[in-house]
């Protein structure tokens, strides 16, 4: 017998609880999908595997990834890649809608500030599938939703690269950016994509956004002569010995090619006159 199909509130849950935990952390025993998956009336493992079909449609897998993904899915992550803003809109609006309608249900439970929350207002996947449309959303202000977008886009990078820097693979969250490859004020299509991010230390994501350093078309790190001419201590530790090593890659949305090109040819010292 079929198992109950996955509504659009509940993709949308998945598909936060996908870009929050580390790849490594996609099982049943995973305490984050546990609770989520006692939310959403369904196993660890039905979940589990919910977010293990997600990362079989990362882009960077070009299109060889497992089989097991459905149409919704396949549309929903698509919806994601062409406007991050409008699907991570209709994420937050769905949780904010779930909390509040089980507060309603529940008025004498102690539900947390920021509960994460299931709909019990479902839809049938097949009847309703995912085309990409975000409903109406009052937003308070709109530093509210830049912020909504950046907290989203910063948990999405860092869990991607298993928090840690992706040049010296320091592995402390609260010294670590989600750093934009093309900066947030030049592209307003991208700048929440995570593939347009790297996870990087406080020192390497201000030298990246200076231009000290980039990457070249083998995501190699490249070094500005402007910073290896220093020849100091504080140079060799941090930057030099680095020179020629491969970005630490993330488990999803590696940096797209073009987006690197873009930051070589203008932000990179090197490529400025």
């Amino acid at each position: 017998m079929a198992g109950r199909r996955w509504s659009e509130s509940e993709l949308l849950i998945a598909l936060k609880i996908y870009f929050e935990l580390e790849f490594g952390q996609f099982h049943q025993h995973q305490p984050r999908i546990i609770e989520i998956a006692k939310f959403l009336a369904r196993t660890p493992s039905a979940l589990a595997m919910k977010l293990c079909n997600f990362a079989s449609l990362d882009p960077a897998m070009n299109g060889k990834g497992l089989s097991g993904a459905s149409k919704a899915d396949r549309d929903l992550m698509t919806a994601f890649v062409a406007n991050p803003e409008r699907v991570i809109a209709k994420v937050e609006h769905a949780f904010d809608h779930l909390f509040d309608h089980h507060k309603r249900d529940f008025p004498q439970r102690d539900f947390p500030k920021n509960a994460d929350l299931p709909n019990s207002n479902q839809f049938a996947e097949r009847a309703t599938p995912f085309m990409g449309q975000v409903p109406d959303v009052t937003e308070g202000t709109a530093q509210r939703k830049t912020r909504i977008g950046q907290s989203f886009f910063r948990t999405a990078v860092l869990s991607g690269y298993r928090h840690q820097c992706g040049v010296c693979a320091l592995k402390i969250p609260d010294l670590l950016v989600a750093s934009h490859i093309i900066p947030w004020r030049e592209n307003a299509a991208i700048r929440l994509r995570p593939d347009n991010g790297i996870a990087l230390c406080a020192i390497h994501d201000k030298a990246f956004d200076l231009g000290f350093w980039s990457l070249n078309s083998q995501l190699k790190i490249i070094l500005s002569p402007r910073l290896s001419q220093l020849s100091t201590e504080a140079s060799r530790l941090y930057f030099d010995k680095f020179s020629g090593e491969t970005l630490i890659l993330p488990d999803r949305f590696a940096p797209k090619a073009e987006f690197i090109e873009w930051h070589r040819n203008n932000v990179f010292l090197d490529a400025k006159p």
